[in-house]
């Protein structure tokens, strides 16, 4: 009895759903192998994929445990036989196999507990020097947490059908240390809604990173701790995983800087955070780690880059979040097409001597009743700010450098260089009338310097200077000759 399963370079190779599938044996023309059977024993000439694209198992022709299936595309892939009793007494399975977790006894009928059965089935796969493990339809009720292998993958049917449901609250579900390698697919990872237990947490003890992780297509719900937790994770990818609901953070990524290479070298993509008590996403001491097209929503901060270096959010965004991005220390971190809705606190908030830190684009919309800031920046950071769409004022200290800052105007050191106009203007003309006028315009400051010129001489002419000023409201400029009706050019600029 053989279960044939294909094994290209890349370790995953899948059907069209419902796909008829023949096998031959050559990688073009060639002979079709007829003499099959499906696992029941009855006679069949191909094989039909189900509606997730897996084949079910089946018996093969005596003497031949390799074949190449051609499922009506361009190309053929060759499968391999395997005994299925790999696991048992009668020896481990290939590492290039796949294994159902049903073959390890799990049930998958939301009763019966799964999590000896699928530890058994890590365990062979581990054994083996890797494996993939299919993981069918099903709600898993797990009693205990998984203790992960490196090189061993899971993939499911789905992150709304292959479901693992942790029962004991204290418990994580999935867990690994030292490990790498590993992909979990197309999952869904369940909490009891209460308690400590994070879906996925691997941690590092004794190597140098936890490294080449993939979690994609996973959705991770109702934990009590954090959605996911993984240390010093290097060379990963997190693509379209989804974290709701979770006591803690939805993904933090922690690495304590005791490494060289921990804790650097990943991407986030695609990813969600809903409704998560701690945090959205909270990256402690990452390096050269990008964020591209994730959200936050529903959190007391959106995102959290800690201590970061070489972090970078490309088109993402926070809603209902008290902050929505806090940049805290750290050096070089990049953020473009950042938006925020309905913040209750400070929009974006750099803080703790951040530097490097440049904001391109980012967009405050609808702030909270309590919102404080659009953009708060705070002493000793160093930050550079490229359209910036603000409701609320920001509060700006340390370096601020801004271009177009709202008004039009270039800002840098926290001084313009360039004059705008507008209810902030800092240049314009007036015109005198009996040798004087009022300018009103906030950018006047107590220690600005104003140039005056004549642009357009009229009356009995005498020479302009700045008579009186109020600081963020007007100045006002006087002729020597009461009788002057010129037109006066100003512009305001800022001393060091």
């Amino acid at each position: 009895m053989a279960d044939y399963v294909v094994a290209p370079a890349d370790g995953l190779w899948g059907v069209a759903t419902s796909a008829v599938v023949t096998f031959w044996d050559a990688s073009d023309a060639g002979n079709q192998y007829t003499d099959l059977q499906d696992a029941s024993g009855t006679p069949m000439t191909s094989v039909k994929a189900d509606e997730f694209g897996f084949l079910p198992r089946f018996l093969g022709p005596d003497n031949i445990t390799g074949m190449w299936a051609d499922a009506g595309g361009t190309s053929r892939a060759w499968v391999e036989a395997y005994n299925l009793t790999a696991g048992s007494s009668s020896g481990p399975a290939s590492s290039l196999d796949w294994m159902s977790v049903r073959d390890f006894g799990a049930k998958g009928d939301g009763i019966a507990d799964d999590a000896p059965a699928i530890q058994a089935a890590i365990a062979a796969a581990s054994t083996a020097g890797g494996g993939t493990l299919y993981i069918p339809a099903g709600r898993y009720t797990l009693g205990a947490a998984l203790n992960w292998a490196s090189n061993v993958n899971a993939i499911g049917a789905g992150d709304r059908v292959s479901i693992l449901q942790a029962t004991n609250q204290n418990l994580d579900l999935i867990t690994g240390t030292d490990i790498s390698g590993v992909t979990l697919q197309g999952l869904q990872l369940s909490g009891p809604g209460r308690g400590f237990g994070s879906g996925v947490r691997f941690t590092r003890f004794a190597a140098p990173s936890t490294a080449n992780i993939t979690l994609r297509d996973v959705l991770i719900q109702s934990m009590g701790g954090d959605g996911v937790f993984c240390h010093e994770l290097s060379s990963s990818i997190l693509h379209r995983v989804r974290v709701r609901t979770c006591g803690g953070v939805g993904f933090h990524l922690q690495a304590p800087q005791d490494t060289v290479l921990g804790g650097a070298s990943t991407s986030l993509i695609g990813c969600s955070a809903e409704g998560n008590v701690g945090a959205g996403y909270w990256l402690d001491g990452m390096a050269y780690t990008s964020l591209t097209a994730c959200a936050a929503m529903g959190s007391p901060t959106g995102f959290r880059l800690d201590t970061c270096t070489g972090v970078a959010l490309t088109g993402c965004g926070a809603e209902q979040c008290t902050t929505g991005l806090t940049v805290y220390g750290g050096k070089g971190a990049t953020v473009n097409g950042f938006v925020t809705k309905a913040s209750d606190g400070a929009s974006v908030w750099v803080t703790n001597s951040a530097t490097g830190v440049v904001l391109v684009g980012v967009t405050e919309v609808s702030p909270g009743s309590n919102a404080s800031a659009c953009l708060r920046t705070d002493a000793g950071t160093i930050a550079t700010v490229l359209g910036l769409t603000a409701v609320k004022a920001n509060t700006l200290n340390g370096t601020v450098n801004r271009i177009d800052p709202g008004d039009g105007s270039l800002v840098v050191t926290g001084k313009t260089i360039v004059p705008s106009g507008g209810t902030a203007a800092r240049m314009g003309t007036a015109t005198l009338a009996a040798g004087t006028v009022t300018v009103n315009t906030t950018a006047i400051a107590a220690a600005s310097v104003v140039q005056l010129t004549i642009q357009t001489p009229g009356g009995t002419v005498g020479s302009p200077y700045v008579n009186a000023r109020t600081a963020g409201t007007s100045f006002v400029i006087k002729s020597t000759s009461a009788s002057d009706t010129s037109t006066v050019g100003w512009r305001i600029l800022d001393p060091s």
